[in-house]
């Protein structure tokens, strides 16, 4: 799509200043272990702590989360102006406006020259609601185009944009504290593994796909512009990544229903209560079901993906949260799976939802040699 030219004078220009930082924030995992005064001895390789990090942007950048309202008139248009943008700075970028028009995201270059610009970073049409990420390839000034010279009506708009500074070392960070939470789980469970780690996905997706779990910078960003709230959306993005773990370990496992949906949310629920993470659990599925205008947003951008949680499937979560019996029901699935130092402590000291007889005939079946990934 190729945008049209405009007289020079036509147009007006918003300011704003996004020369942005980022930072990782800590989730911190506690093993069911670690809190049990009666488990202190065991071993400390088998105690869990992750640090799954998202991004957020720092309090003292806030200037960075730029929200502008703006009316176009018929035949006109109209720029934003993102001031000193870093190189490989994340831009997401979210546009609601009250009937169709076009919206480009241009360098200074193409700003100057937009009659003729040929090559935007991007071009889209809005009709109701738009959202898209870029990456910046060279530092500098940016603006967006909100270009009405089609329309017969005033379009009122509202564009919401969030920055934060593409840092290699922080990338690099991410892919490390995620492949110490994969070391970690080899700890606890039997499985081959598997990618791990961030990426720029350039589109609206929370995951990149595939065997393993790659997460999307931009699932983050758009997380947070629809929810709002830094530890709701935390623990959406929680349960996302442990809804994901709990995909690939039932594909790995060839567990019969590894394909469902359902069954991914309600073993994801069981890591999350077997690893302290419950009231992540409740809080997520009660936000999504107090608050369906909000899933239904980030269902629109999403599209068939299971990222975040619908209302029916939290009310589902809610439910198996509730249920005294969830992680015992699953010890045939886990025991078999599990590392033989947890196993042993497990007989030592069995937890409510140890299944004793499963884990004492797992452990004499391994007396003739190490338990290999299943």
């Amino acid at each position: 799509m190729k945008l049209q030219g405009a007289q020079r004078g036509k147009t007006a220009t918003e300011n704003i200043y996004l020369a942005e930082t980022a930072t990782w924030i800590p989730l911190t995992l506690k093993s069911p272990y670690d809190t049990n005064p009666n488990m202190r001895s065991f071993p400390k390789t088998i105690l869990f702590t992750i640090f799954l990090w998202a991004l957020w942007l720092s309090p003292a950048a806030a200037e960075g989360l730029a929200a502008v309202n703006l009316d176009v008139p018929p035949g006109k248009w109209k720029g934003i102006k993102l001031s000193n943008l870093p190189k490989d700075a994340a831009v997401a970028v979210q546009v609601v406006s009250n009937g169709e028009i076009v919206v480009a995201l241009v360098d200074s270059k193409d700003y100057q020259r937009f009659s003729k610009t040929s090559r935007p970073l991007f071009v889209g049409r809005v009709e109701k609601r738009l959202a898209f990420s870029v990456s910046i390839p060279l530092k500098g000034d940016y603006f967006i185009i909100l270009d009405n010279r089609s329309g017969q009506e005033p379009r009122a708009v509202a564009v919401t944009v969030r920055a934060a500074r593409g840092d290699a070392g922080q990338a690099k960070s991410a892919e490390g504290v995620l492949k110490k939470f994969e070391r970690q789980l080899l700890q606890i469970f039997i499985f081959n593994p598997f990618p791990i780690g961030t990426q720029k996905c350039k589109t609206p997706k929370p995951f990149a796909g595939g065997s393993g779990i790659i997460l999307c910078e931009e699932y983050v960003h758009h997380l947070y512009d629809t929810l709002k709230a830094k530890e709701i959306t935390q623990n959406a993005l929680s349960f996302s990544i442990f809804h994901e773990v709990a995909r690939v370990l039932l594909k790995q496992w060839n567990h019969p229903s590894s394909a469902s949906e359902e069954v991914a949310d309600e073993f994801a629920t069981v890591l999350m209560i077997l690893l302290k993470q419950k009231n992540r659990a409740i809080s997520t599925a009660e936000y999504f079901i107090n608050h369906p205008s909000a899933s239904e947003t980030l269902q629109k951008l999403f599209g068939e993906s299971p990222h975040p949680l619908s209302a029916p499937r939290a009310k589902n979560i809610l439910s198996l949260v509730e249920d005294p019996e969830l992680v015992r029901k699953w010890q045939e699935v886990l025991v078999p799976r599990m590392q033989t130092a947890l196993l042993k402590k497990l007989q030592q000291q069995p937890t409510p939802w140890t299944d004793l007889p499963l884990v004492e005939k797992e452990l004499a079946q391994r007396k003739s040699g190490p338990k290999t990934a299943i």
